[in-house]
């Protein structure tokens, strides 16, 4: 199929409610020089179909309108899109051919001239691999090795077949593989090991994943109905509902994690008000055709009730379905997974991957669809794109975007850190800060690595780092604790995602955020966000035992639809849209858990919420705390819901610790339940002009 009968011609919103008419195209409206193109290089050729379309960014540019043709004139079928990126990805693959590709700078509504076109092709896979609709998963595997040792190479499933196997770990580990294409052809793959994952790409480059359908035979949890709550012994009773595994199965009681109260009356939904986990202990007693379970901690009991779902996870020692690690431009396209042993797509050190219209979907009858985050992605230099998924039913973020501290082992001088090897990704080059989570401030920030060597074991310290860096520091560091998270970090700014994209996602029914991001320089835009248990949106480290953060720089939030979110107990006074730096804040030495405080440090830089309709909220709209260079413009936040976790106010939007921000028409609609449209504490140079805080919520 060629583009032309591939492709349809889009004509996209530029700016909010914005549509540009072809008459605008080639119009000089901005100054200065037409976006140059990076890459592809003019004329490069390529097996992998989703390419990064990358060019220098254009000064005064809010978007870019970008067209790929067929050919050179753009004359036949044009895919016009628009990002607000120096970067696009087309949200479908490339079939084999030629194709042209131009942008042109937007300033509001205003489209500048398009840049020269430039020319790549796709080529077409000499080596094709089939795959039997009987094969076993031996044979399967030796195909997928013989393709593999033979790129580029492409493997095809047989159209619509399905395949049972039992991997023990996982299916199909690639190591050092590049240009390889796995089509599944819409053939299903029933996992009968409930911990087994698909696919790990290790150190690979160029890899695409298409077209599966993932399943397990049996799931990786157990969902039921409570029947009854015992509060004087602390259990609860419940029994398996129809099609899913006993509670006390072997592979259940083996893998026994932690579990989730669920609404009743919607699958995947957490109960309103329940725990953010239920840590259920596994020593369970079963009678008849009933299980009791007994409960670690009395006071998540008093959430219960007999009518309640609810989720156990077989999480413990579960492999990802699909992994990667230190990886190069990794495409997973049109896959649709109904469970997970853990999380979904796991991208560790993976620059520039993707994840383009896949679907992680509770099959009917199961009320929930998997165990951990929908899209998980740690410390990348180019970010992920993400586009056009369904996300609902899982059992942690649909999607996390973030890098790991990195401990100290000591400071010999003022230009040099002993580091441990544990998530270090630093190079020569690499810009890094010091950053001290018990006052949740750097302590140095801006330095860059001159060098680094490798130490091995000694008596003193582990194998580790010497990093030696420009241009020093005189403050300690503290390296006092045992554990690395109480003590001062290193925090590598150069791998934090650059111009990553989440975009036009349905997310919901989803256990903890939507999409919880600690990056530089991307977008979350057009995405749909019902009933997460959390924050729809949210920009936040978490400075204790994980050491996920860290602070984000240059986001736009923009055009996001956000419905009911924010209703579990770990969700008090946080905003459907968050942002919120935190600091350690715990007496205890021996803290390994969640307790915090917000950090003094505006350390949030340069943040855009605009243009998002977000309704039947409570607590707060739209939350932002330790942030400066911020603007809040042009949201919706109506339908007010009573507040059901005890907090009792409930701002439409809320500023604590803000400097040099602009609120601006911004709508919040009047209601008894709203305490004030707007609420501000301890913020410097706030603008505040053409909001409408008494709005009719039924006005369109």
């Amino acid at each position: 199929m060629n583009f032309s009968q591939k492709f349809f011609f889009v004509l996209c919103r530029i700016s909010a409610g914005v549509v540009l008419s072809l008459g605008f195209f080639g119009c000089d409206f901005l100054k200065g020089e037409q976006p140059v193109l990076l890459s592809p290089a003019a004329g490069e050729q390529m097996y992998y179909s989703t390419p990064s379309l990358r060019w220098k960014p254009v000064p005064g540019a809010v978007d870019y309108l970008v067209q790929i043709a067929g050919d050179a004139g753009f004359s036949g079928k044009v895919l016009s899109d628009r990002s607000p990126l120096a970067r696009y990805v087309a949200p479908q693959a490339l079939e084999p051919g030629v194709y042209y590709w131009r942008v042109a700078a937007v300033e509001e509504a205003r489209v500048g001239s398009f840049s020269e076109a430039s020319r790549f092709e796709v080529l077409p896979f000499q080596k094709v691999f089939a795959v039997p609709a009987d094969a076993s998963l031996e044979v399967m595997q030796k195909i997928v090795a013989d393709a593999a040792a033979q790129t580029p190479a492409r493997v095809v499933f047989a159209p619509g077949a399905v395949y049972r196997i039992h991997p023990e770990r996982e299916a199909f580990p690639l190591k050092q593989v590049s240009d390889l294409e796995l089509d599944g052809n819409g053939a299903t793959l029933i996992f009968t090991n409930p911990v087994a994952g698909f696919l790990s790409l290790d150190q690979c480059r160029r890899i695409t994943v298409r077209n599966f359908v993932v399943d397990f035979d049996p799931v990786p949890f157990s969902v039921g109905t409570v029947r009854s709550v015992d509060l004087q012994n602390n259990s609860f009773t419940l029994e398996a509902d129809p099609g899913m595994s006993e509670f006390d199965a072997p592979y259940m009681l083996e893998h026994w994690l932690f579990g989730v109260t669920l609404d009743s009356s919607t699958p995947g939904r957490m109960k309103t008000g329940s725990f953010l986990l239920v840590s259920a202990d596994s020593k369970l007693v079963r009678t008849e055709n009933l299980v009791t379970i007994p409960l670690k901690r009395s006071e998540m009991l008093q959430t219960f009730a007999p009518g309640d779902k609810y989720v156990q996870f077989a999480r413990k020692g579960g492999n990802e379905l699909f992994r990667g690690e230190h990886s190069h431009e990794l495409a997973f396209l049109n896959n649709t997974t109904y469970a997970a042993p853990a999380g979904h797509y796991v991208l560790l050190y993976c620059d520039d991957a993707k994840v383009l219209g896949c679907r992680e979907l509770i099959r009917p009858g199961r009320w929930f669809g998997g165990n951990a985050d929908g899209v998980h992605v740690r410390s990348s230099e180019i970010g992920p794109w993400i586009e056009g998924c369904t996300i609902e039913g899982i059992g942690d973020d649909a999607v996390a975007i973030y890098s790991k501290g990195i401990g100290i082992l000591e400071k010999p001088s003022e230009t040099s850190l002993r580091l441990d090897k544990g998530f270090f990704t630093l190079h020569p080059g690499s810009e890094f800060l010091v950053f001290d989570p018990k006052s949740g401030k750097p302590v140095a920030e801006a330095l860059k690595v001159k060098s680094l060597v490798e130490v091995p074991k000694s008596d003193r310290f582990p194998a580790h780092w010497l990093v030696e860096f420009f241009p020093g520091f005189s403050q300690a560091v503290s390296t006092d604790s045992k554990d690395v998270w109480k003590s001062c970090q290193v925090f590598d700014r150069t791998a934090q995602h650059q111009q990553f994209m989440v975009r036009r996602n349905v997310i919901r029914q989803v256990r903890r955020y939507g999409a919880i991001i600690r990056a530089i320089n991307g977008v979350v835009e057009e995405n749909e966000f019902t009933q997460t248990s959390d924050s729809a949106i949210t920009l936040q480290n978490e400075p204790y035992f994980w050491k996920n953060g860290l602070q984000s720089a240059g986001i736009l939030i923009q055009n996001n639809t956000i419905r009911d979110c924010n209703f579990t107990q770990k969700s008090k006074d946080r905003g459907s849209i968050h942002v919120y730096l935190r600091r350690l804040n715990s007496p205890n030495p021996k803290e390994s858990t969640g307790n915090d405080a917000p950090s003094a440090w505006r350390g949030h830089q340069d943040i855009t919420i605009r243009n998002n309709m977000i309704r039947q909220w409570q607590q707060r709209g739209i939350s932002i705390q330790s942030a400066k260079d911020v603007r809040v413009t042009g949201n919706r936040i109506e339908e007010a819901l009573p507040n059901t976790l005890g907090t009792k106010a409930q701002y439409g939007i809320y500023l604590e610790n803000v400097a040099d921000a602009k609120v601006e028409n911004n709508t919040v609609a009047a209601s008894p339940l709203v305490t004030e449209a707007m609420k501000m504490v301890d913020c410097e140079n706030v603008g505040v002009k053409d909001n409408n805080f008494s709005a009719n919520q039924d006005a369109e």
